[in-house]
């Protein structure tokens, strides 16, 4: 009993957190936010920017991707990457506990239902994590929505992060270093980059597309 009422405590403790930090995150412009991070001291810089990436997880409608071009922007390419991976790992935790806690309740207030039907049937197709890891090293897939969705199951925490985290270099890496190489001024380097992130990005859209329309066969 003792157990069980502190687990209704923690959860809407967390639930209240959630709720005050999705209202702040939505009353404020996020290019003015990363401005101002961008003119304070090191290690202050690198610990608000790390925890609006986690916030950025967690509250998963947020885009990521302006975050990760500001991190290298800001950072540098390896810095920023560095950066972005901490941030996403604590992120992925915050997921994680909260839908140990809440279920497919906390899932279904943060995606639309189609959206969220739309991951299940490609899982489906594609069972195991290997798949999943596979999903998530095609950016532009929706990681958002998978970070929920499999926390679900009775996957490891450890196992989930190691996944999550490999997962997500590709992505974070192509903004970061797009970011990182302007800020150097390597123009022609940016433009490499940015071809080959359009490329795979392209790719993985029509694969994880073709994913989906076999799942409905």
């Amino acid at each position: 009993m003792k157990n069980k009422k502190k687990t209704i405590i923690i959860a809407s403790v967390i639930a209240l957190i959630t709720l005050i930090g999705l209202g702040v995150i939505l009353s404020l412009d996020l290019e003015k936010i990363i401005k101002w991070i961008s003119n304070l001291p090191h290690g202050l810089k690198e610990l608000l920017m790390i925890s609006l990436i986690t916030i950025q997880i967690f509250i998963a409608f947020i885009p990521g991707e302006p975050l990760e071009l500001a991190a290298g922007y800001m950072f540098g390419s390896l810095w920023g990457t560095a950066v972005c991976m901490v941030g996403s790992f604590i992120g992925t935790i915050i997921v994680y506990y909260l839908v140990k806690i809440f279920g497919n309740k906390i899932i279904t207030m943060m995606f639309k239902e189609e959206k969220v039907e739309e991951v299940k049937k490609t899982f489906e197709k594609k069972k195991g994590l290997y798949w999943v890891f596979v999903l998530f090293l095609i950016p532009g897939t929706p990681k958002d929505v998978m970070t929920y969705l499999v926390s679900l199951t009775n996957v490891r925490l450890y196992k989930w992060l190691a996944i999550t985290t490999i997962g997500r270099i590709p992505s974070i890496v192509t903004s970061t270093f797009i970011t990182g190489s302007i800020k150097n001024q390597q123009y022609i380097l940016a433009g490499i980059i940015g071809i080959i992130t359009v490329i795979i990005v392209t790719a993985g859209f029509f694969y994880y597309k073709k994913l989906n329309s076999s799942s409905n066969c």
